[in-house]
């Protein structure tokens, strides 16, 4: 008992300092920011839930009072810090490695896995991804928008704030921008998309440290429910489809609300690309060139990111609504 919690708060130590390392600027430092939950889903998923679950905490409270004690910060800035920290990165792996826990014996009609159980579903598992990043980057704004008193004057302050900024970039006060832009409406674009932004690209660490964490506890023979094939078994829950249709309703119309559908419709949209992908990891196991094609796939995504994505994604939305029938149980050494 006292080896597993050792465990958890050192978990939880690695995760807030790989979350804390960005702040030294370099492209180092904010890649290996990206694996922040990765310690504590390990922990999760090789130990418990409840592994996790105290290494967030740990980690949580480590960083407030670290960036008080030893970074200066006020009481705040840290605790707003440490709360993106746990609202991010160190709940979101409590709460998935505890739903991935997630057993039971079959109903009529239910296919088990290889163990004789049906497992929390892969697929639901994304759509809390979903949720808990739309939440974050919604809460953030909203955190923001209370402290200037509305939305426009968080918009003005910003814009205020971030001008100097691009115009920096860009040569300097007199030098015009690309197209003639005006640096205000650059920078009104780039509040407006920040919280989108956020929400997409915390929703695709989730999604990689979950897998990376399955793959590590696998490796280690300490993963308890059986590894299913991943693109067989990504199915979304159809209620993403009105959701979506929701957020980009709201897209329409301006301020608060259009920042808010943007997130929502953002971070269904990465998962709808992840879909996508799966899709077309499928599609090509008949094929004898599969790893050829696979690559040229892969390389046109990397090439021209993120242009790519909104195709990825409208393969993902229709193969979300399309019925296909996968093999009755899930091999034991799946294809990727």
């Amino acid at each position: 008992m006292l080896q597993n919690v050792s465990i958890a708060i050192g978990a939880g130590l690695a995760a807030a300092l790989l979350f804390f390392i960005p702040v030294k600027g370099t492209a180092f430092a904010m890649t290996l920011a990206l694996f922040s939950a990765l310690p504590l889903m390990i922990a999760g998923l090789a130990f418990s839930p409840a592994a996790a679950l105290i290494g967030a905490v740990a980690g949580t409270l480590a960083l407030f009072v670290g960036l008080m004690a030893f970074a200066d910060v006020e009481a705040f800035p840290a605790f707003v810090f440490a709360g993106f920290f746990a609202a991010t990165a160190a709940l979101p792996a409590w709460q998935l490695t505890r739903l991935a826990w997630l057993g039971r014996p079959p109903r009529e009609g239910e296919t088990p896995a290889p163990d004789g159980l049906v497992w929390y579903p892969i697929g639901r598992l994304v759509g809390w991804m979903v949720g808990m990043s739309a939440a974050a980057a919604i809460v953030g704004l909203l955190i923001a928008v209370a402290r200037w008193g509305s939305f426009e004057a968080f918009l003005t302050e910003s814009v205020r704030r971030i001008v100097p900024v691009i115009e920096a970039v860009f040569g300097g006060k007199d030098s015009p921008l690309p197209g003639n832009v005006a640096p205000e409406d650059l920078a009104r674009t780039f509040i407006m998309a920040t919280p989108a932004v956020m929400a997409a690209w915390t929703v695709a660490c989730m999604a990689l440290n979950l897998w990376l964490a399955g793959r590590i506890a696998l490796v280690s023979k300490s993963l308890r429910r059986p590894w299913l094939d991943l693109p067989e078994h990504f199915d979304l829950p159809r209620a993403m489809g009105p959701i979506l249709a929701a957020s980009l309703a709201l897209c329409l119309l301006d301020g608060l609300p259009r920042a808010i559908g943007a997130a929502i419709a953002a971070s269904i949209g990465a998962v709808l690309a992840m879909k996508g992908l799966a899709s077309v990891h499928v599609a090509t196991r008949p094929l004898a060139t599969r790893t050829l094609v696979l690559s040229a796939v892969y390389m046109v995504l990397l090439v021209l990111f993120p242009l790519p994505l909104p195709v990825f994604a409208a393969m993902g939305l229709s193969a979300m609504f399309t019925p296909r029938v996968r093999p009755p149980v899930a091999p034991t050494n799946p294809k990727t």
